[in-house]
């Protein structure tokens, strides 16, 4: 049956062995089984029924009624789901407190510009650096489409930590989006955003993205048109000890402060 499959495939994905997951599906289909009768729905030797019971007991998946023979039975699906989601978290945070702990060790006073060539990991770059952020974000944006509900709500927790949300661009729909978000964002244009969105040229501007006077993202949007999604390069900066990152810096802070006026006027809300 094609849904026992795909429920296999999808414990084996959770951390399952191949056999565990046969063997727990097998259960689930069966009111209560011996060794035998699980093999038989699993399909698998009766010989590693019983170890891999053993395993799934010890995973709080299965359980056993001593007898002559043993009868095993499955949890119920909740109890299952519960037990896999929290074994599933617990592995996520082993990985980020390792990872977190060696981070330093490499990433130590590294600075350099780095490629992305796809739009959702330079929308996940550009998430990192706002949840990063501790005084300012200043993200200048081209197009409608590169300001989706997972960055308007990484802006809104960022104003709610108390951090300074400025946004430029010459898009109405973006000053309209900005204006029903509940973000305290100060939205502003300037000549230097109107001559970039008045361009044509291909690739064009996608994004611009400044946090903290530091990191630095500048991307580009391309004609070519992927299924769903813009089609949307990047660089970006973690210093700005960098030329192209210094530049960055320079002109976004420059956009800033000769705005800082207007700003005020075009607040979303003060």
């Amino acid at each position: 049956m094609e849904e026992v499959q795909v429920a296999v495939d999808g414990l084996e994905r959770l951390g399952l062995t191949e056999y565990e997951a046969r063997c727990f599906v097998a259960l689930t289909r069966l009111p209560h089984g011996t060794a035998k009768e699980i093999g038989k729905v699993a399909d698998i030797p009766r010989s590693r029924v019983y170890e891999t019971m053993d395993r799934l007991r010890e995973r709080g998946l299965v359980e056993l009624q001593e007898g002559e023979p043993r009868t095993f039975q499955s949890v119920s699906i909740n109890t299952a789901v519960r037990v896999l989601r929290k074994q599933y978290e617990s592995y996520f945070e082993t990985v980020e407190e390792s990872l977190r702990q060696m981070e330093p060790v490499f990433k130590e006073n590294q600075q350099a510009v780095w490629a992305i060539n796809d739009h959702e990991q330079v929308t996940e770059r550009i998430l990192d650096l706002v949840a990063d952020a501790t005084d300012e974000i200043l993200l200048i944006v081209f197009a409608e489409t590169l300001l989706d509900e997972e960055l308007l709500d990484a802006l809104r927790s960022a104003d709610d930590r108390g951090v300074a949300v400025h946004v430029g661009t010459d898009a109405e729909a973006v000053r309209d989006t900005f204006a029903d978000a509940e973000i305290d964002a100060r939205v502003f244009t300037s000549e230097l955003i109107e001559w970039f969105d008045a361009g044509d040229a291909t690739p064009r501007i996608g994004r611009l993205l400044m946090t903290d006077r530091g990191p630095v993202l500048m991307s580009a949007l391309h004609d070519e048109d992927l299924p769903g999604v813009p089609n949307e390069t990047a660089a970006w900066s973690d210093g700005i000890d960098h030329g192209l990152a210094t530049f960055a810096e320079s002109v976004l802070t420059y956009e800033l402060r000769e705005n800082a006026a207007e700003v005020g006027d075009s607040a979303v809300s003060d």
